[in-house]
């Protein structure tokens, strides 16, 4: 079950906590357990076909052929059923996304702040670093998309989906970059 919610977008914590995608919320409140998961919100609850049928809007064996060719287990010779309703599809790649891009705008703009004191100038004539710069001129259009994404009306964050999208996309490929950068170098032993 971790590895069927995780590939299908939801980022599980040590705790194996994480938000529903079946109902608006911004705790988690969802467990996600080795064979099946259970909601504490809504009550929503099923094992790997139950999930992947209600997060897509078809029946428990559409969900199974899918499961199936998504994770290569060729159990079903045919091909894969199309989903039936293409509009919950659309609205759940939307909340997935909500709550991406607010985890995103959020650790980007914990670092802009970091930065913005970490790599403050200390003598007038000092060259300003880059990642102070970078707080100075991004921070006020991070502190707005976290105030749309935080909130914004459903019509406003709708917009912000449809129109800012590629931006929060380049947001995460950096912080993920910068994380990338941050971790210790393995070394083999000889």
């Amino acid at each position: 079950m971790p590895d069927v919610a995780r590939f299908y977008g939801l980022q599980i914590s040590r705790s194996v906590m994480t938000c529903c995608p079946f109902h608006e919320e911004r705790t988690p409140s969802l467990k996600v357990y080795d064979d099946h998961f259970y909601c504490f919100g809504c009550g929503a609850t099923g094992d790997c076909t139950g999930f992947v049928a209600k997060l897509f809007g078809i029946s428990q064996f559409e969900a199974a052929k899918k499961i199936s060719y998504d994770f290569g287990l060729n159990l079903f010779n045919r091909e894969i059923a199309v989903p039936v309703n293409k509009g919950l599809q659309a609205e759940n790649d939307y909340r997935m996304w909500l709550r991406k891009a607010s985890v995103t705008i959020s650790e980007y703009l914990t670092r802009l702040a970091k930065w913005g004191k970490i790599y403050a100038p200390r003598n007038f004539g000092e060259q300003p670093n880059p990642l102070f710069v970078e707080s100075l001129t991004k921070r006020d259009y991070i502190e707005y998309l976290s105030e749309v994404l935080t909130y914004g009306s459903d019509k406003e964050k709708r917009q912000l989906y449809s129109s800012c999208r590629e931006d929060i996309m380049k947001i995460r490929e950096r912080l993920d970059k910068l994380a990338a950068a941050e971790r210790p170098v393995k070394r083999k032993a000889i």
